[in-house]
């Protein structure tokens, strides 16, 4: 196996306003490899809707039978493949922190997000869906504003008692009920259903035992330098004077702000502008130009090309849409 680093998905799932990601995969009879050995930033949910499969986290390995579920963490190398090359399909939900809290610096990110990120807090990963019932379990069925649950899964319909995996599979299954390519009407629904999926999620994990690794100085000295770049996005920051504020040598920086932010410092830079711009095109009536100017970027054209390719509509577009 060659190093890590060549087997990363640089791919980012979702927009910069909602950093979530959805598809629906079916695959034929006599399929082998369902996909490589890869990672990604982002956390990830699978469940399977039809035959059977062997997926790989790591070192361990889960058969799932249809209904089954697996949650893997940021960072984790994971494959899958078939059984006897049965026909199969699935879903996968692939999202971000973000979609759960902006800031990791907040309260709420260092108490239920970090600690998953760094591995200090085990989440499980096989989630079945014969998961044994526990006592007084129930789960709200009140549905309203969501769109139709199809043949899948037909059996979490009706009941009332399921297991927290259940509860799990049951969110999940709600959002892959929204369009694939076309989450932003449902960005609600979506949100509010990984925070109940979290919640569960957090709720039934474990400390790592074996953790050794502890969140340096690095970590809380990345805050000032997160609060200037808020501060200053409408000017030209340079990547030499953020490691100064460290201080550190540039490729050093860099490491430790993807290692903890999940994005380089220019990446985050260019989402924070595109999001206050965002603010601008909804809250104001300033001709799109000077936007541009006012969120730090000094061409418009490549303004227009950002926030097409992060919001997956032009400016002009978002506007029109955020008018009622």
């Amino acid at each position: 196996m060659g190093s890590k680093k060549e087997y990363e998905e640089k791919q980012r799932h979702g927009t910069v306003e909602l950093p979530v990601g959805l598809h629906k995969m079916e695959y034929p009879e006599g399929t082998d490899v369902i996909f490589y050995l890869h990672w990604h930033q982002e956390f990830e949910f699978l469940v399977l809707t039809k035959g059977k499969i062997l997926f790989t986290i790591q070192d361990n390995e889960y058969e799932l039978n249809v209904g089954d579920g697996v949650f893997i963490n940021s960072n984790l190398l994971h494959s899958a493949r078939t059984v006897d090359g049965q026909a199969c399909s699935f879903f996968a939900v692939v999202f971000s922190y973000e979609a759960l809290e902006d800031d990791i610096h907040s309260p709420f990110a260092k108490k239920y997000i970090r600690p998953v990120l760094n591995g200090k807090y085990l989440l499980e990963e096989y989630l079945a869906a014969d998961s044994p019932i526990g006592p007084h379990k129930e789960l709200a069925t009140a549905r309203e504003g969501i769109p139709e649950i199809d043949e899948f899964p037909l059996r979490f319909r009706d009941q009332i008692q399921l297991s927290w995996q259940q509860e799990v599979i049951f969110w999940l299954s709600q959002i892959s009920q929204c369009p694939e390519h076309e989450l932003g009407p449902y960005e609600l629904l979506v949100k509010s259903r990984l925070l109940s999926i979290w919640n569960l999620m957090y709720h039934h994990g474990k400390s790592n035992r074996k953790y050794r690794f502890q969140e340096n100085a690095s970590s809380e000295r990345l805050a000032p330098v997160v609060a200037y770049m808020k501060e200053n996005f409408a000017y030209e920051i340079t990547l030499s004077e953020l490691a100064e504020m460290i201080p550190m040598s540039e490729g050093q920086f860099c490491r430790v702000f993807k290692q903890h932010m999940k994005m380089s410092p220019m990446q985050y830079l260019l989402r924070y502008r595109i999001l206050q711009s965002c603010r601008l095109l909804q809250e104001t009536d300033k001709k799109i130009g000077e936007i541009a100017n006012l969120t730090g970027f000094n061409n418009i054209s490549y303004f227009n090309k950002v926030f097409l390719k992060t919001i997956g509509c032009t400016p002009k577009e978002y506007r029109n849409s955020s008018s009622y």
